[in-house]
């Protein structure tokens, strides 16, 4: 009989558990008939698992994929019409999942942390880095800087989530505040080569857009090689690949701030689509009482003053979702309202700190319902 394999946000069927260096794999012995894909119709950790018949036609292999990379948990659930082509598919996975942690992470020497130490001068980079650089630069711009790549040395020096634990002096927050500035920054091509810079004593960090950029990238990939569906989770990100095997849509639950991992009050039915929250829940520290968010303002080097509790984008482009998950945050809830009201292609559910109503884009109507009454989702107009 099938017994569940729990990850942190997905929950699918599988009977056999092998092991390598990096990740632990889990392939389905028996195979996965086109409908029992649905047996978790909520993909997570708390959704129940329906048993799959083991005298099924087999036509559908499913590997899950389970890893630390680049200061999260990264989990993938890939399909492959054969044994061998998914093993192929998680083998891919798991290169380009490698590589892009030894590309942008932040916890080693990487091209991306080659800028910041090189502050200055310029850098050649892999044109994978400045083309994120790029978009990163002009989501800025669009939301007047409420995500801004360049808040590199506010993070720094808050290190919330990486060990900072007190709150910095009014002359440090200054002081790195003041090395916020975009304009400084300069990417072009030179000869065939892709070259940044930026200005001395500035840091650039993109970790409010690099799980999106990567989770849709590694999509692409997977298509590229032949893949026609999966999920892929990197860490809480969710990249919904293609759809399900009975053509209907994934369904994503979107994490209720208040509950614990797997507690959600609204579910996104979605293909082909990002579906990225970002909320004050996630990462935080305390001190004297009062609780500090990973989410910083770049104008002020604090935490966001916001009334907002949690923001939801779903999107075929998963860098656009994951930046402006955090821009649409720091802007509060009267500054993102107006900014969907102009922006009404965007598929975007944001709850209020009071975690008791949340509004969402027309574009997220047909994606988006209810998972919790007590929470009241109201449509903008």
């Amino acid at each position: 009989m099938l017994r569940p394999l729990l990850s942190r946000h997905l929950v699918f069927c599988s009977v056999d558990i092998m092991k390598t260096k990096r990740f632990k794999t889990s392939l389905t012995a028996v195979l996965l008939a086109l409908g029992l894909s649905s047996a978790a119709p909520i993909l997570s950790a708390e959704g129940g698992v329906a048993e799959a018949s083991q005298t099924a036609e087999p036509r559908e292999y499913a590997l899950e994929r389970h890893t630390l990379h680049m200061g999260t948990l990264i989990n993938a659930k890939l399909f492959g019409a054969t044994p061998e082509a998914v093993k192929h598919y998680a083998i891919v996975f798991e290169d380009k999942v490698t590589d892009y942690d030894d590309l942008m992470s932040v916890h080693k020497d990487t091209p991306l942390n080659e800028v910041n130490r090189r502050a200055g001068e310029p850098v050649e980079v892999p044109c994978e880095i400045a083309d994120m650089t790029k978009q990163a630069l002009a989501i800025a711009d669009e939301t007047n800087g409420a995500f801004e790549p360049m808040i590199g040395p506010v993070v720094n020096l808050w290190k919330i989530g990486f060990g900072g634990e007190h709150v910095p002096s009014d002359e440090a927050i200054a002081e790195a505040v003041s090395k916020v500035d975009r304009s400084k920054v300069r990417v072009w091509r030179e000869g065939g080569r892709c070259m940044m810079q930026i200005a001395k004593g500035q840091s650039i960090d993109m970790g409010a857009i690099a799980k999106g950029f990567i989770g849709q990238r590694l999509s692409d990939i997977l298509k590229h090689e032949g893949m026609t569906r999966g999920v892929l989770d990197l860490g809480g990100n969710i990249v919904a690949v293609g759809e399900k095997s009975d053509g209907r849509p994934w369904r994503i639950g979107i994490q209720h701030p208040a509950e614990s991992r797997g507690g959600y009050f609204a579910v996104a039915s979605v293909k082909d689509e990002s579906v990225i929250t970002s909320g004050a829940y996630e990462r935080y520290f305390e001190e004297n009482g009062k609780r500090y968010s990973h989410i910083l303002d770049p104008k002020t080097g604090r935490p966001a003053k916001t009334d907002i509790s949690s923001v939801t984008i779903i999107d075929r482009d998963g860098a656009r979702a994951d930046a402006l998950c955090t821009a649409l945050f720091a802007m509060g809830w009267d500054r993102a309202e107006a900014f969907l009201r102009t922006h009404s292609e965007l598929k975007a559910l944001v709850m209020h700190a009071d975690m008791k109503q949340a509004v969402m884009t027309p574009a997220a109507a047909s994606s988006v319902t209810s998972a919790d009454p007590s929470v009241k989702l109201t449509v903008l107009k």
